[in-house]
């Protein structure tokens, strides 16, 4: 645990997180996890797809505090049908997130093992994926508002299995998990021995290139690259390239992924143009080079303005004790009323700043400048823009 490290103290205000389903991997993880640490609360997820999934996470949580391991339930809301893992890998991290942070933790551990890895990384070689997306699961990420640690990532499912027969504890069986419906289900029972050789080399290999190639990003953006904190980007001509052009753009967008390479390509062959609701414009007065903004036909629709919600996939709002029946949405013309060129701040960025509305009426600023009645907004997006971690949870 100390290479994954450093934690914060071992006191009841900053417990250390575990996701647990109720199956071996997870119960595993909480076992350990409070040999470990003394202060560690469980969240278990019910995901509500299979009408004894609330007896089972119920079942979980009393054998959580048979282990002395404090446990709380978290039921999630029926989501749409379609994309049906993907959509419960979100919800459940949505839920599990929210629940870390109204209990303090920062960190949060999850029970990938080695053969999650394996099974990731073949169906990502199948699928022509780079060294990034060949680099795996990670075990350190930064996602949201927490740490996303993965400490079972080395190991083997069957010495966790044989972790809990040891110590007397029992699991639950999730029938999805042997359902071959699903790609992962039917690598996880295909794959031969010799398989899962090839793609632990192939996934060394792949780490060392992306360490490298993140390195040189790394270099080339402290060079020749400035974020600034209302959402955009300038980028100098000697550090435009596809590496940074791409980490760029994912910033600014908020999106989960970088765009496709070809697509890169194109861009930088123009030099300007709009690529994944991002602008990439010279810069003009803000000196020699280009500025990357959000495009603001591509922004999301407002939402209800709660504490802690998130518009646009960038802004989280943080004001509580917001008017009832207000929504989040952009500045947009309202930036006439800013000095923008006192501020700084391209005209074009600003109209994408979130705003809190009332009945079409603007009645609180995002905190730039001098004006009355502010929100306070913070960027909830892409961090960090190096150092990329696989968003599988």
């Amino acid at each position: 645990m100390s290479d994954l490290g450093a934690w914060p103290p071992d006191i009841q205000d900053a417990p250390v997180a575990l996701a647990v389903s109720g199956g071996a991997d997870s119960m595993a993880l909480a076992f350990l996890g409070r040999r470990w640490r003394r202060n560690v609360v469980a969240f278990v997820v019910d995901h509500a797809l299979r009408p004894e999934s609330a007896i089972e996470a119920r079942l979980t949580v009393e054998r959580l505090a048979a282990m002395d391991v404090p446990a709380r339930l978290l039921t999630l809301a029926p989501f749409p049908k379609g994309r049906l893992q993907e959509r419960a890998r979100q919800a459940r991290f949505e839920a599990l997130e929210a629940a870390c942070v109204e209990a303090g933790c920062l960190d949060l551990l999850v029970a990938h093992h080695a053969g999650d890895q394996d099974e990731t990384v073949w169906m990502r070689s199948l699928r022509a994926s780079g060294p990034l997306g060949l680099s795996g699961i990670q075990r350190r990420a930064v996602r949201g508002r927490v740490r996303l640690l993965r400490p079972l990532l080395t190991f083997a499912p069957s010495r966790l299995r044989l972790t809990l027969q040891a110590a007397g504890l029992p699991w639950i069986e999730d029938p999805s998990n042997a359902n071959r419906r699903f790609e992962r289900v039917r690598w996880r029972q295909d794959l031969t021995l010799q398989q899962r050789r090839d793609v632990q080399t192939l996934n060394l290999t792949a780490r060392e290139k992306s360490q490298s190639r993140e390195a040189e990003l790394a270099e080339n953006l402290a060079s020749h690259a400035v974020w600034h904190p209302e959402g955009w980007a300038f980028l100098e001509p000697a550090g435009m390239n596809e590496e940074t052009l791409s980490a760029l753009i994912r910033l600014v967008s908020g999106k989960a992924y970088r765009p496709a390479r070809e697509a890169i390509r194109l861009l930088l062959g123009k030099g300007c143009g709009t690529l994944s609701g991002v602008q990439i414009q010279p810069a003009g007065r803000f000196g020699n080079g280009v500025i990357l903004v959000r495009e603001e036909r591509a922004l999301a629709a407002s939402v209800a303005a709660l504490e802690g919600c998130v518009w646009d996939g960038r802004w989280r709002l943080l004001t509580h004790d917001i008017p009832a029946g207000s929504v989040i949405g952009p500045l947009g013309d309202a930036v006439h009323g800013l000095d923008l060129r006192r501020l700084g701040i391209p005209s074009a960025a600003a109209r994408c700043l979130p705003a809190v509305w009332q009945e079409g009426r603007l009645i609180l600023w995002p905190r730039i400048g001098y004006m009355s009645g502010e929100a306070d907004f913070v960027w909830a997006s892409a961090v960090p823009v190096t150092g990329e971690n696989q968003l599988t949870t």
